[in-house]
């Protein structure tokens, strides 16, 4: 009977730990903006998603290479920013440098506390934007331009985030980017958020900056996993219970055989 007990708790924890392996990956959903601003064509974040069954969650985009379309799913990896490393996010996969995930998880507060259609949510989504890919913003904003009216220009933008909109900005960024990277903000200190991070058609992670992802990499606050708590919980209690009674068991036999 001892025996037995063991095996069946080394079976519940090995089912436990599937089961938590699993909400390492989970489905989402981008369901819409906000009613925001669009600027040159692009919205700016938060947008909203259902992220594992969870609704109407703000998540904001650091991929300015890839695309997402309002409706569409994916499946993606989730990590938490206590736990980056180098092969667990979309920006780590293609090479980046994970600590900028710090100055990703410090944009994500200012631009989910801009004023919808600001010139800080547009100047912040910008921002983030060029953390991983500058080349691509600086190219980007150098070579568009937005129609009167907007906030702010594209050449002024570009200036503002990088310092000078030239071929070098983006290799040796000043501005706002250039003074954000020198505070060395390290992503563990916003351990409440996560990243979502898009998986390929068999699973694997897809790196970002290609251009090739089902859907950009997000940023969101991390849902309370309460179901696998529970689980472990109940699955503690059990254990414990097991052992109580065989140990009763035990104890009651060898008094019996004395």
């Amino acid at each position: 009977m001892n025996k037995a007990v063991q095996i069946t708790c080394l079976a519940a924890v090995a089912a436990i730990c599937l089961a938590a392996t699993g909400l390492a990956q989970t489905s989402v959903t981008l369901t819409g903006t906000p009613p925001g601003y669009v600027y040159d064509n692009i919205y700016m974040s938060p947008y909203y998603a259902t992220v594992g069954g969870v609704t109407n969650t703000p998540v904001i985009c650091d991929d300015f290479a890839d695309e997402s379309r309002i409706g569409s799913t994916w499946n993606a990896t989730v990590t938490s920013f206590s736990n980056i490393t180098s092969t667990n996010t979309s920006w780590g996969l293609a090479g980046a440098n994970t600590q900028l995930y710090g100055a990703v998880g410090y944009l994500f507060g200012q631009v989910l506390a801009a004023p919808s259609g600001s010139l800080s949510q547009i100047v912040d989504s910008f921002e983030m934007w060029a953390v991983f890919d500058p080349k691509g913003v600086q190219n980007y904003l150098a070579g568009t331009s937005v129609g009167s009216g907007a906030p702010i220009s594209t050449t002024a933008l570009c200036n503002m985030i990088f310092g000078a909109c030239t071929s070098s900005a983006a290799a040796n960024p000043g501005g706002l980017l250039g003074a954000l990277l020198q505070q060395n903000f390290s992503a563990s200190t916003f351990s409440k958020l996560i990243v979502l991070s898009p998986n390929n058609s068999n699973g694997t992670l897809c790196a970002a900056g290609q251009g090739k992802c089902a859907a950009q990499e997000f940023i969101a606050l991390s849902v309370p996993e309460g179901g696998t708590a529970l689980m472990y919980l109940l699955l503690a209690g059990f254990c414990c219970a097991g052992a109580m009674y065989m140990r009763s068991r035990s104890i009651g036999a060898s008094r019996t055989i004395a």
